[in-house]
């Protein structure tokens, strides 16, 4: 028996293995196998194996760019632009549009000889050879040489047949009444055709579309791979927008201010034409001096964010105010001393007069100052607060312009004892040309405040129509009609006469405001010498026939100079052309005549078209001049 503890070698347990001669080869031991061993060997091989699963996953999910650049073929990607939408006139005139144009554009790589590729293009593209050799030359596989060429040009530069240089197509917006047309309103876009101002940019998304895509599997020069990836997606055209401007009207109110502005050497201008029963706007035009002393069109919309003293063109608001409290009557006068004192400051009229007695329709028609003040005095303040609120003054119009101001107009709490007088001759208080334009629709519309529009209903057919403020009635019938027949005297036998148009019942209101200056209403030099005023003219008509009230013109023109400061001499006598240009475009009868060479006096609409109501009309009114 084996003793425990030892084990039997070959021979022990073989004898017959055992040589004859009795001696045998000795064997080494066999290797211990543990458990130990066994786990240590599984766990090895286990690691081993995971992190071999690991790589290939980390490999697969995350691949190292570095290897991507090396061994794939890259994906090529072209933007295609979309198709922008056309702004619209009126009567469907194209007032900006997207044409096709030229693009060229290089891969600096695979040009050999710079300079002479320069030389040729210059040729061709009318570009000094230096300003072109930049975008020649790099590391780059594109660069623009020059965007949205004429048509004419990209196909004379593809006909170089120069290698590295080719030529694509890219949308130009173009302006068929050129580059001024509409300018502050319609806006512009940048050269990527994005919305940069106007109804360009407010409806950037509406008019832009969505680009497209081209995707292309290229090999490492650039060229496509035949048979590798090639996907398309086509661009969304952007949809059209229709104003309500008419593009001619547009056109030659911008040249007829831009002409006043010149002549009289003022620093700006803004003419407003709108159809008062709609509270469409018909023309927009700004114009302003540059740096350089010419007179051109701006991109401000001066209309909108320009803040000024308006004078003596606001003070049929402040007669509204009376004639709504009933504290005057149309045909009873009113004593008008030669001059007024108020917190020890005097209030006289220009020309000077006597002490005199009259009717409201007098005092707006003489455009007085003293008679103005004591209508709002009788009115009150609290009345005289809420005619200015309602007729929209000290606060945005509904057409909601970037950058539209709401004008100054101080809260009762912030009167002083001068605030009353001051603001109802059109002083201590800042209106935007909108705001005035808003409040003459006002009066011709019978007293309803019909909201300011310039997009047609229909701008976002996929919506439905865009509903706007509602009509406000903010005057009595009775009241608009008297303020109708008082403007109306301003141009039979006020400083408006200028503004009188053949064929037509001229309404309306001078004004020759002095703007805050240096030193209260006084203007300085750089050596703080008194220099003058900041005198702005203006002049507001509504132009009737015998349907009733047909347009309202406003024309305002800043720090004019000479002798033609006013706003009957030099405002009023450019809404006259405005005025005769747009009732022959708009195509607007005129009135019937009885007799040869007599007038007749416009008639209310007894049906006015829905939603707005027309003012009664009746000649007789006024003047102004601060």
């Amino acid at each position: 028996m084996t003793p425990p503890g030892r084990r039997l070698d070959a021979s022990a347990r073989h004898p017959s293995r055992s040589g004859s001669t009795g001696s045998a080869r000795p064997t080494a031991p066999l290797p211990l196998v543990t458990r130990s061993r066994v786990i240590t060997v599984l766990v090895v091989l286990a690691l081993a194996l995971g992190g071999l699963v690991y790589r290939i996953v980390d490999v697969q999910a995350t691949p190292d760019p570095r290897v991507l650049e090396e061994v794939s073929n890259p994906l090529g990607e072209i933007v295609v632009p979309a198709p922008r939408g056309t702004v619209f006139d009126r009567n469907g005139r194209a007032i900006a549009l997207s044409l096709p144009a030229a693009t060229v554009v290089s891969d600096p790589r695979i040009i050999s000889d710079p300079q002479q590729v320069a030389a040729d293009l210059s040729e061709v593209m009318g570009i000094e050879p230096e300003a072109l050799l930049d975008k020649l030359q790099g590391d780059g596989a594109f660069r623009y040489v020059a965007r949205q060429v004429d048509a004419e040009i990209g196909e004379q530069v593809s006909d170089l047949g120069i290698e590295g240089i080719r030529v694509i197509s890219e949308p130009r917006r173009e302006h068929p009444n050129g580059g001024c047309s509409a300018l502050a309103a319609v806006g512009r876009v940048n050269i990527d055709h994005a919305g940069m101002s106007g109804i360009e940019e407010t409806y950037d998304e509406h008019l832009s579309g969505t680009p497209g895509q081209v995707m292309k599997e290229v090999g490492v020069d650039g060229t496509t791979i035949p048979g590798g990836l090639y996907e398309v997606t086509a661009p969304a055209e952007g949809r059209d927008i229709t104003v309500t401007l008419d593009r001619n009207v547009q056109y030659q109110a911008e040249s007829m201010l831009l002409e006043a502005v010149a002549d009289a050497g003022a620093s700006s201008g803004v003419a407003l034409v709108a159809l008062p029963a709609t509270g469409e706007i018909v023309a927009m035009a700004n114009v302003a001096r540059g740096s350089n002393g010419i007179v051109d069109c701006t991109r401000h919309n001066l209309a909108a964010t320009w803040s000024y003293e308006p004078g003596s063109v606001f003070k049929p608001v402040t007669a509204a105010a009376a004639l709504s409290s009933g504290a005057v009557a149309e045909q009873v006068t009113i004593e008008v001393p030669s001059y007024l004192t108020i917190w020890e400051h005097r209030f006289e009229d220009t020309p000077t007069h006597p002490d005199v007695e009259w009717t409201p329709t007098q005092i707006v028609a003489r455009s007085s100052n003293i008679g103005t003040i004591k209508m709002a005095l009788q009115a009150g303040e609290e009345r005289m607060y809420q005619t200015m609120r309602s007729f929209g003054f000290g606060a945005r119009t509904a057409l909601d312009f970037k950058g539209e101001s709401k004008g100054i107009l101080p809260s009762l709490r912030e009167w002083s004892g001068l605030s009353l007088p001051n603001m109802a001759i059109g002083q201590g208080l800042a209106v935007t040309p909108l705001q005035i334009l808003q409040a003459y629709n006002t009066i011709a519309n019978g007293g309803v405040l019909v909201p300011l529009k310039l997009i047609v209903d229909d701008a976002d057919a996929s919506a439905g129509p865009v509903e706007g403020p509602a009509p406000v009635r903010v005057l009595s019938r009775e009241v608009a009609a008297t303020l109708m027949r008082m403007l109306t005297s301003v141009v039979e036998v006020g400083t408006g006469r200028e503004a009188d148009v053949e064929g037509f019942t001229m309404a309306g209101k001078t004004g020759t405001a002095w703007q805050p200056c240096d030193i209260g209403y006084e203007c300085v030099n750089e050596r703080n010498e008194l220099i003058g005023r900041h005198h702005t003219a203006t002049f507001a008509g509504i132009v009737s026939n015998d349907d009733g009230p047909a347009l309202v013109v406003l024309v305002i023109i800043d720090q004019p100079k000479g002798e033609r400061i006013s706003g009957g001499k030099l405002a009023a006598p450019t809404v006259k052309r405005i005025a005769e240009y747009a009732l022959r475009q708009l195509r607007v009868p005129a009135e019937l005549t009885t007799v040869d060479g007599e007038r007749r006096r416009a008639d209310p609409a007894l049906v006015p078209p829905p939603p707005t109501l027309l003012a009664d009309q009746s000649p007789d009114s006024g003047e102004s001049q601060t």
